[in-house]
């Protein structure tokens, strides 16, 4: 797997959009709920999961690792795969 090292990932387009709209109303209704409703956000409500529970919490950790790296340092993350696939 080589990583491409041009810009065209980064182009716009129909889905890239709908990603932006939905992170940012994502954003914008957390930071309305908690100025005006504090303690009935949605990471309000999921932390008694990771809490209950001590795997949630390798498992979310191995997720951000992962995005990290995949949108990050995308060249990294093929020199990884490659290193975790030879064995």
């Amino acid at each position: 797997m080589q990583p491409t090292h041009d810009w065209s990932t980064w182009m716009s387009g129909g889905w890239r959009w709908f990603w932006v709209a939905w992170f940012a109303a994502f954003v914008i209704a957390e930071t309305i709920t908690l100025w005006r409703y504090p303690g009935q956000e949605l990471t309000a409500h999921i932390r008694p999961l990771f809490n209950s529970h001590p795997l949630t919490w390798y498992l979310l950790l191995g997720l951000w690792l992962w995005m990290g790296i995949h949108f990050l340092a995308p060249a990294q993350e093929g020199k990884f795969l490659e290193w975790l696939t030879r064995y």
